[in-house]
């Protein structure tokens, strides 16, 4: 048993921690408990755990506080919250403290959390070892210079020097490239989290305007949470191929508003790569018109022709949304707009440093004119 990973539970929950410990035990795991935070933070100062696994609220000392202590004494031990709160303020303030993973109550499937355990174990298995080696190249890279200043190598050995330098170089970006990585799928996995807490607190109201207004947010968070999936996924990871993006993005819309099949999209997107700052507001842009045609162009028949296109002309990007439906109220104009997703459109292109235009011919066409 000494040489099982050692996991701490702390939660208020007594069915909880025992079904959890259960569950960890019959997989070869030594599991300890505390029922509130003050007494969780004493066991893991004596037992020193592999992981930590932490609910929010809990009497006398909170998870919250729990975390902060934990990410201060012993940053490199994974902890992973698993809490019922559902509130979105609870996800944001874990991210910042330092959580290393965020798992909703009630657990449907232990084997979920086993998962979580294994993938941060294996993390911060990663970091320590990362660190060793760069312990270890410095003292090489001291030991070398020291080599070199007194020996005055001759001419192939400072050819070896340099290539060995270089080998170095190479080693540090692909590091960088592989952390870059890591930041993005973290990001994308944190507004996958808050996405689903959109769906989930949506599924428990009545009111259907809340709903849809919930829903809407839902969208302009998983429209940016594409985004860091795509960079995640590229080899690049400073641009965003807007063709691919564009076309995952309307899918997903489609999708969500049951219009596949019904709506027709055509797109004429060639070679616009953005970097992320960018392509984030030009992203919640063509969520917010496309969003905007279907739910509003086609209230009759509910069918109807989608164009989208973005292009680079003498060093200016121009994005068309247009519909065949029944266009603008007739009041409308630039400025002037209550309603959120056009102020948003409004705001976002001033962010791009562009101009919207509109007009109504056989149905709404935008368009957006940024510097690119």
């Amino acid at each position: 048993m000494d040489d099982s990973p050692k996991v701490l539970t702390i939660d208020d929950d007594e069915s909880v921690r025992l079904s959890i410990a259960h569950f960890l035990e019959d997989s070869g795991y030594e599991v300890l408990q505390a029922g509130n935070g003050s007494e969780g933070l004493d066991i893991f100062r004596e037992h020193k755990p592999d992981v930590v696994l932490l609910d929010l609220r809990m009497p006398e000392m909170d998870g919250l506080s729990v975390l902060k202590t934990l990410g201060q004494e012993a940053p490199q031990t994974p902890v992973i919250v698993v809490s019922g709160t559902g509130s979105f303020d609870d996800v944001i303030a874990t991210v910042r403290l330092g959580s290393w993973d965020y798992i909703p109550k009630p657990i449907t499937d232990l084997n979920d959390l086993e998962c979580a355990i294994i993938r941060t174990r294996e993390r911060a298995r990663l970091l320590v070892e990362n660190e060793r080696y760069k312990e270890e190249l410095e003292i090489k890279i001291r030991q070398r210079t020291e080599e070199l200043q007194q020996m005055n190598k001759v001419l192939s050995e400072e050819i070896s020097a340099r290539k060995t330098s270089e080998k170095m170089v190479r080693a540090s970006l692909a590091e960088k490239e592989v952390m870059l990585k890591e930041i993005h799928h973290r990001v994308k996995n944190n507004l996958q989290v808050i996405s689903s807490l959109l769906s989930l607190q949506s599924g428990y109201t009545d009111d259907i305007e809340a709903s849809n207004l919930l829903r809407e947010c839902q969208h302009r968070v998983r429209s940016m949470s594409m985004l860091h999936e795509k960079l995640y996924r590229s080899e690049d990871l400073s641009r965003i191929d807007m063709n691919e993006y564009a076309l995952t993005l309307i899918n997903f819309l489609l999708r969500s508003y049951s219009v596949d099949g019904k709506v027709t999209p055509t797109f004429d997107i060639n070679n616009v790569h953005l970097g992320i700052d960018s392509a984030i507001p030009c992203g919640l842009i063509i969520n917010e018109l496309v969003s905007n045609a279907l739910r509003h162009a086609y209230p009759e028949e509910g069918v109807g022709t989608l164009s989208i296109s973005m292009n680079r002309t003498d060093g200016y990007i121009k994005l068309v949304v247009s519909d065949n439906g029944i266009g603008m109220p007739e009041e409308f104009t630039i400025g002037s707009t209550k309603t959120l997703g056009m102020t948003l459109v409004e705001t976002l292109a001033q962010q791009l440093s562009g101009k919207v235009d509109f007009c109504n011919n056989n149905g709404a066409t935008i368009q957006i004119t940024f510097p690119g």
